[in-house]
């Protein structure tokens, strides 16, 4: 057994002073840091004031003599300032305005520096120069975009994927697949995020139908589940009988949800025995309710009325859900309205009907509110 150790007071006492120091320490470097930081936002501030109303005129379209703009790009700086601050308006507008700042940056050659600065060491720089990159919209750039979705810094994968969705269209169907593929887990490196992946994907509009109808068979359930989102959102008719497969076989549950419900946006009259199918009760209970969103977005007659049956279903989520699928469809409201009024339903249904009923009594009010 050991004995047990003793602490002096003196060494007690010298703790206490060491830990009070590092304590005053961070102090001092948290209110440098601060003052710092205050004194160059001041400072960026007056060098740029008189270039404020020009940089405002030309964001707000009323340089219509083209002097704003002119004075933009004859003025020169070693910090960068006036490139950030006009990346920074650029995000907030749009249509001519937009373009207008977009040459401004050209003509003051900021697509070279930020090139440049996509390559630096700080991934904060590299995510800065993609997310400016993007939102010079060009599609020339797009290989200089595609090499960011391959940055060892998730952030800046990230940032790659929103940028080359800002290009639109003109980024092609290759950065599409590129966009599609970023969302696999590489070795140790987590996939860009489904949802990012997604918004890129549907800005990308068309030319990302090829990538989304290989997506929906790739080995990668997380690809399969982009895939399906976009194929729905962006209303890929031809990707139909691959969504029925995903739908009816998918071992993803998540991927099952996601091809359900684009059924339902492709909203296809001949999907419905499918989605009916899709509601058995030897199924999960999210694809049930998927398949009841989708059939209230059919309206076909043969959708309302299996959404009817579902009013009485024993999983109340999924009466809930079907009941509101009914509400989104004059055929669907009028089965409401008579399945409120029925005697011989079953409690839960008539409740099911009542509320939805009185929840669309509401939306309406707050509309002509």
């Amino acid at each position: 057994m050991t004995a047990p150790s003793h602490v002096s007071s003196e060494q007690l006492y010298f703790v206490a002073v060491v830990v009070l120091g590092l304590c005053l320490l961070l102090a001092v470097v948290v209110v440098l840091s601060k003052l710092i930081t205050t004194h160059r936002r001041t400072a960026t501030q007056a060098r740029l004031a008189p270039l404020r109303p020009h940089l405002l005129a030309v964001a707000s379209g009323e340089d219509t003599d083209g002097a704003a703009r002119a004075r933009l790009i004859a003025h020169r700086d070693s910090r960068g300032e006036l490139d950030r601050a006009l990346v920074g308006v650029l995000t907030k507008v749009r249509g001519a305005p937009a373009d207008a700042l977009v040459d401004v940056l050209r003509e003051r050659d900021a697509v070279t520096s930020t090139l440049h600065a996509s390559r630096a060491s700080s991934s904060v720089r590299r995510a800065r120069a993609f997310r400016t990159l993007g939102l010079l919209r060009d599609a020339d750039l797009t290989t200089d975009l595609l090499r960011g979705l391959h940055d060892r810094s998730p952030e800046v994968r990230l940032v790659s994927a929103r940028a080359i969705g800002a290009v639109g269209p003109p980024a092609g169907p290759r950065a599409a697949s590129a966009v599609l593929r970023a969302v696999r887990t590489q070795r140790t490196h987590p996939g860009v995020a489904a949802g990012t992946a997604t918004d890129a994907l549907v800005r990308l509009g068309i030319t990302s139908e090829p990538a989304v109808r290989d997506g929906l068979t790739d080995d990668d359930p997380g690809v399969r589940l982009v895939a399906a989102t976009v194929a729905g959102r962006g209303l890929f008719i031809s990707c139909a009988p691959q969504l029925t497969g995903l739908a009816r076989t998918d071992p993803d549950q998540l991927v099952r949800v996601a091809a359900t419900d684009a059924l339902g946006e492709a909203g296809r009259a001949d999907d419905c025995p499918v989605l009916v199918t899709l509601t058995s009760s030897d199924e999960p209970a999210p694809v049930r309710r998927a398949a009841a969103r989708a059939l209230g977005r059919l309206g076909t007659p043969d959708a309302v009325a299996a959404l009817e049956v579902l009013l009485g279903d024993a999983d109340r989520g999924l009466a809930a859900a079907a009941a509101t699928a009914l509400g989104d469809s004059g055929p669907g409201r009028d089965t409401l309205t008579r399945a409120a009024a029925d005697p011989d339903r079953t409690a839960p249904a008539v409740r099911a009907a009542r509320v939805t009923l009185e929840l669309l009594r509401l939306r309406r009010g707050t509309d002509r509110a």
